[in-house]
């Protein structure tokens, strides 16, 4: 991990971004018309957006990783949460956030039970939005209470993965009390001390549940970056129902699963399918995509690569002074 491979893959996301946007306005009709008119001032409030997104992300990422006995600066933390989501813009499958923050917490003296804790009260506390978002508006449009039109596939598709997440935090419960797993083989006692901080990051939930400002953060990001969707159709044409953009949204993350940088190509179809399938016009619907996805990756990629440069080589400084005094001490006393 350095500063050269951070920049290179960010400009190989510039490049991606740009042939799925010159892929659009060939594929799809009058996308590149309403791009061409879109309205700055509307695209200039989802840049605001989103930097209310990030900061949002930063406060939440300090308010899991921060908290006694664990020593984290707001400066640190924030190094390391916008250049996660740099690391999941960059890196396929978005596999690199988690592994920049490992190092990086790691790095900093962290211990790894502490990392695995946290990391699970994270990702639970932070999908939490999701799953609220998944009930309100995937039943609100199935069943009519809430203005727009999708099918019933669509609109309950959230629902189904977060049932998917439940079924698996119950699998892996039942695999830490199986026999299978007990034994003195080293690869079994591994796997469970991996798997045992699921359970034990479920146990400091209710910690934070009692404390719902810590929450803010995870809601103001997904709540902003919604919005920056939502400007982006503002900037286009005009918007569809508020229910549709945000099933299209939810949905659309799922394309960051697949083994793509940034996820392009895998978000941008499945949300441009949602829209048109919910009666969106197409082109409309492209080109909010275009300008949401290159507002969202750009500024999370730019404030990553910013962060990321300046987070390496001050974790490397502290693991080569940690290692010092760790020989300093162990060094025999001369006679």
């Amino acid at each position: 991990m350095n500063s050269r491979t951070i920049v290179l893959r960010a400009a190989v996301l510039v490049a991606l971004v740009a042939a799925a946007v010159a892929a659009l306005n060939l594929l799809v009709p009058g996308a590149g018309h309403r791009l061409a008119s879109a309205n700055p001032a509307w695209l200039a409030a989802g840049v605001l957006l989103e930097a209310c997104a990030l900061v949002s992300y930063v406060a939440f990422f300090h308010a899991v990783f921060a908290r006694a006995p664990n020593r984290l600066r707001l400066r640190r933390s924030a190094e390391i949460a916008l250049g996660e989501l740099a690391g999941f813009a960059l890196a396929p499958g978005g596999v690199g956030g988690p592994a920049l923050r490992v190092w990086a917490l790691r790095g900093g003296g962290m211990p790894w039970r502490a990392i695995g804790v946290g990391s699970v009260v994270f990702g639970v506390l932070f999908s939490l939005p999701y799953v609220a978002a998944a009930v309100v508006f995937g039943l609100g449009v199935t069943v009519g209470v809430l203005p727009g039109s999708a099918s019933t596939i669509v609109a309950l598709a959230p629902l189904g993965v977060v049932a998917g997440s439940v079924v698996l935090v119950a699998l892996i419960g039942v695999a830490l009390r199986s026999g299978w797993m007990a034994g003195p083989a080293a690869w079994k006692r591994n796997a469970r001390a991996v798997l045992a901080v699921v359970p034990a990051g479920i146990s400091e939930l209710p910690r934070f549940l009692h404390q719902p400002g810590r929450l803010a953060g995870a809601f103001g990001f997904w709540a902003f970056d919604c919005a920056v969707l939502w400007a982006a159709f503002e900037a286009c044409g005009g918007p569809p129902a508020l229910g549709v953009i945000v099933l299209a949204y939810m949905l659309g993350q799922l394309g960051s699963s697949l083994p793509l940088p940034g996820g392009i190509g895998g978000v941008e179809p499945l949300m441009l399918g949602i829209f048109v399938a919910s009666g969106v016009d197409s082109g409309l619907a492209a080109a909010a995509i275009v300008c949401y996805r290159t507002i969202s990756l750009g500024l999370q990629t730019v404030a990553g690569v910013v962060s990321a440069a300046r987070l390496v080589p001050a974790v490397r400084r502290e693991q080569l002074a940690r290692t010092n005094r760790e020989v300093v001490s162990i060094r025999p006393v001369q006679a």
